[in-house]
């Protein structure tokens, strides 16, 4: 049965003699654009991500991680060139997440919240006609965290599509009193999305399975398998 493999990190975990060493594992072209990041964060994710991304791979692809080669897919996603293994990350807060499966489509993203926003706004103008009505029945202590539960699992049905936010928020549309029912507004492919609350925010994965294997990055990026009764609480835990 195919299933998705999710990796949780806090890159602020990895000490900065460890990151010293990461670089040489990135190809000329990775270097290059590690190099022009500006904001330390950021530079430090990137690393991570993509050094991350080439070992899991190569693991499961068994090769070498120099080996593998990157492209984009029709929709300008990053791809592998010659092999089917679908991945994507996301970053947010103190969080970098990387998701792996055999088969597509497969998307991931993180909303902390950590912006202030005024939320039912920016839901009236981008979301569907009544995903913002659902969010005005809400109590409004709980619209917060509702909006970003939303945003969370229409980037990641967005991300695995390829085109990303631009193909527009209000074609992914959720029925929360439904299950969280996804109407599909934007193509004809099959997601199976599900969340974990990650913090105070939400992540969410859509994947082409229910299936879920979670695993915990320590500070040597060791990775430490969860158990199947513990993927629904992990991103919980790992939050204090």
């Amino acid at each position: 049965m195919i299933s998705a493999d999710l990796y949780l990190l806090k890159p602020a975990l990895i000490c900065p003699e460890q990151l010293n060493t990461l670089p040489v594992e990135l190809s000329l072209e990775e270097q290059d654009y590690w190099r022009g990041i500006r904001q330390p964060g950021r530079q430090r994710e990137y690393l991570l991500g993509r050094v991350l991304l080439r070992r899991l791979l190569a693991d499961r692809l068994h090769c070498r991680p120099d080996e593998l080669m990157f492209c984009t897919n029709v929709h300008g996603k990053p791809a592998l060139c010659s092999h089917q293994w679908q991945f994507n990350l996301s970053h947010s807060g103190d969080w970098l997440v990387l998701a792996l499966c055999e088969t597509g489509p497969l998307g991931v993203d993180i909303e902390m919240g950590l912006r202030r926003r005024q939320t039912l706004p920016l839901a009236e103008r981008f979301y569907a006609e009544s995903e913002y009505q659902w969010l005005l029945s809400l109590p409004e202590q709980a619209r917060e965290s509702a909006f970003y539960r939303l945003w969370s699992r229409k980037e990641a049905v967005l991300k695995a599509q390829g085109n990303g936010i631009a193909a527009g928020l209000d074609k992914v549309c959720f029925m929360p009193e439904e299950g969280w029912r996804l109407d599909n507004r934007l193509d004809e492919q099959s997601y199976q999305v599900q969340d974990w609350p990650l913090g105070s925010g939400w992540l969410s994965l859509a994947a082409p399975t229910l299936k879920v294997n979670g695993y915990q990055l320590d500070a040597r990026l060791k990775s430490t398998p969860l158990g199947p009764m513990l993927i629904h609480t992990i991103f919980r835990e790992s939050a204090s």
